[in-house]
């Protein structure tokens, strides 16, 4: 969510998206590697963005990138839930590098969190997209959305590899292509059983009427 350069493809990550109080407020968590050149790039943008620009990236440099964070709290974010842009309530990240020459750099791992709401209608269906960047780095994020216990997944477009189970829908990014989830509030079979009830309950009562009323008339 932090504008970082990107250049090439040595880079993974996965996010795991769940469900907080109500469709409404999701959660989220994710791990990214960087490796290589797009590790020293990433270093070194923060030495100039977040620093003296110096070539070396220190630990205040480091601290600057992560309160930066903050900033984008209060923000739209790229997730859409039946139109509404979700407004991102709280972010935070965590950087892991050996602090140096930021051309030296191997690795830097970041560790993120935060959540998110949508200001939307309760509804019967739903349509959740997410914006996505043409960044072809994307392509190698994996996300894995776990928020469907109470739903019904119609479709799935915009993630490769993807898979669909009980409660969660997981694949990777497309670079320049939306991701569209659609999906409905699951009929619950406990709704349906006191109804059935119900039913079964005036049955038995009409069928005893209809035999207490043959009875009576075979008296007279």
């Amino acid at each position: 969510m932090v504008s970082i350069p990107v250049v090439s493809a040595e880079y993974s990550g996965e996010v795991e998206y769940s469900i907080g109080g109500s469709i409404f407020d999701i959660e989220l968590n994710g791990d990214e590697s960087w490796t290589n050149d797009d590790a020293s790039d990433l270093l070194c943008w923060i030495d100039e963005n977040h620093g003296n620009n110096d070539g070396i990236t220190s630990e205040n440099e480091e601290e600057n990138y992560e309160a930066s964070a903050q900033e984008m709290v209060g923000t739209e974010v790229n997730h859409y839930l039946n139109g509404v842009v979700a407004i991102l309530e709280e972010y935070a990240i965590d950087l892991s590098f050996e602090h140096g020459n930021c051309l030296d750099t191997e690795l830097v791992t970041i560790s993120y969190e935060g959540k998110f709401s949508f200001d939307a209608e309760p509804s019967d269906k739903y349509v959740l997209l997410f914006n996505t960047t043409d960044a072809a780095i994307v392509n190698n994020l994996q996300v894995n959305y776990c928020i469907f216990q109470e739903f019904e997944v119609q479709s799935v477009s915009g993630l490769a590899d993807d898979s669909t189970s009980e409660e969660c829908v997981k694949g990777f990014r497309i670079a320049g292509e939306d991701m569209e989830i659609q999906f409905e509030v699951a009929k619950s079979e406990d709704k349906l059983i006191p109804a059935i009830s119900f039913i079964s309950t005036i049955f038995v009562v009409l069928l005893s009427l209809g035999i207490f009323t043959q009875r009576t008339d075979q008296t007279h």
